[in-house]
């Protein structure tokens, strides 16, 4: 298979003095922050305000949703239109949606169904976003510096984690509103930057492949790249439910949010490790033997969630599995955006996060129904269950000659 034509791409410079790429970076950067701001507080808000843990799965799922139900038409769409306007229109969208939770809540206006909807009106756009973004990188940062720019920006959004989940818990404790708040200002201050952006010409689609299925055949003509993408998703899963079910564990003890806040920072720092062993990783190792590392690493490292109790162990624990999983997120970026057309850069981006993120939306909603049902102690014993059996198809599937054949088949030329 060989490489789609390029865009059109600036001479070559280092990344630090490629001004469109560092605009990119640090508009999205904010954006990333401001959503990393107020993620948490939504689910923070329904259970330190007395409310279920079925509504605090209800409005976690809600955020995460779009994952499942926009991600094939704003594919599509942002094949089709600007993708900077896009990312313009994205930022202003979630500064006002935000900016309404944060008055409702400074208000003591707080209604589970407006949350809800504010979250899912905010994954949208974030999904749209983060397409056009993605997009975008290739249009601005030549071929051979992919796997740089793919690490920095994973490293932008695990750094994001690390200064989002903490603050945003501490801004919590001290008053509901103020994540709310924050995340409006950022969103704010992205947008600015996102002004000063300027990209190439898309090279234009042709109409007959514009539809939602194109980007469909695509991923589901090469068994080796879906197949890794339908791992990818069970894992995702796993840790979303992870995630809440740690809230929740962190309420039980008699803990502020901030514990919640800094055990999900621990894992930030992880990521950012990762991220930086990521663009290290995928110039040295075959993408088959990355995804058998880091699942039997996985698959080792959650049964540690069963017997630990103290926030300093969860936070290592959390550490460990980013890192891992910060590592395997930029090999496969890498890998997707080298082999993917660019005229289908959205389509194809969209089933790839559909596949891998959209799982997540049911991790948080199945989540919370089984924590009605069971404690947190076995709802992480089935987790860890359902990681080692991952682990066992992942080795299953990815050792071997024909693997091997697989992927020299789908890898570009």
């Amino acid at each position: 298979m060989t490489l789609a034509q390029a865009p059109p791409q600036a001479e070559e410079v280092p990344l630090r003095r490629n001004r469109n790429f560092q605009f990119l970076w640090a508009g999205s950067a904010l954006s990333v922050l401001a959503e990393r701001f107020s993620a948490m507080a939504f689910t923070l808000l329904v259970i330190w305000s007395g409310g279920s843990k079925s509504a605090a799965g209800l409005v976690a799922f809600a955020a995460l949703l779009p994952m499942l139900l926009v991600q094939l038409p704003a594919g599509v769409l942002v094949d089709r239109w600007s993708r900077r306007r896009v990312m313009l229109i994205c930022v202003a969208g979630r500064l006002v949606g935000i900016g309404s939770v944060a008055a409702a809540v400074a208000a003591d206006r707080v209604w589970v169904p407006h949350l809800a909807a504010v979250a899912f009106a905010q994954g949208c756009m974030t999904v749209f976003y983060q397409l056009a973004e993605r997009a975008t990188v290739r249009a601005v940062v030549p071929t051979s510096q992919l796997p740089a720019a793919m690490a920095q920006n994973e490293a932008r959004g695990r750094g994001a984690n690390f200064v989002g989940h903490p603050t945003g818990g501490v801004l919590f404790g001290l008053t509901a509103y103020a994540p709310f708040l924050t995340s409006t200002v950022f969103y704010l201050v992205s947008l600015v930057a996102m002004l000063r952006l300027r990209t190439p010409p898309q090279p234009p689609a042709k109409r007959r492949s514009w539809g939602i299925g194109a980007g469909l055949r695509w991923v589901w003509g090469r068994r080796y790249f879906r197949t890794a993408l339908l791992l990818i998703a069970g894992s995702n899963l796993l840790f979303q439910g992870v995630i809440l079910t740690l809230q929740v564990v962190v309420k039980e003890q008699g803990r502020s949010s901030a514990v919640a806040g800094l055990i999900m920072a621990a894992g930030s720092i992880g990521g950012l490790v990762g991220a930086v062993v990521g663009g290290w990783w995928v110039r040295r190792m075959a993408m088959r033997h990355i995804m058998v590392v880091a699942y039997l690493a996985w698959a080792l490292v959650m049964p540690g969630l069963i017997v630990v109790s103290h926030p300093v162990a969860f936070g290592g624990l959390f550490f460990t599995t980013s890192l891992i999983g910060a590592a395997t997120t930029v090999a496969g970026m890498v890998y997707q955006l080298r082999i993917t057309p660019d005229a289908m850069q959205g389509r194809v981006g969209s089933v790839v996060l559909l596949l891998t993120s959209g799982a997540s939306s049911l991790g948080a909603l199945g989540t919370g129904f089984l924590l009605e049902e069971v404690s947190t102690t076995r709802a992480f014993a089935v987790m860890s269950v359902a990681m080692g059996l991952l682990a066992l198809i992942t080795a299953a599937t990815f050792l071997g000659r024909k693997a091997a054949a697989d992927e020299r088949d789908a890898a570009p030329a």
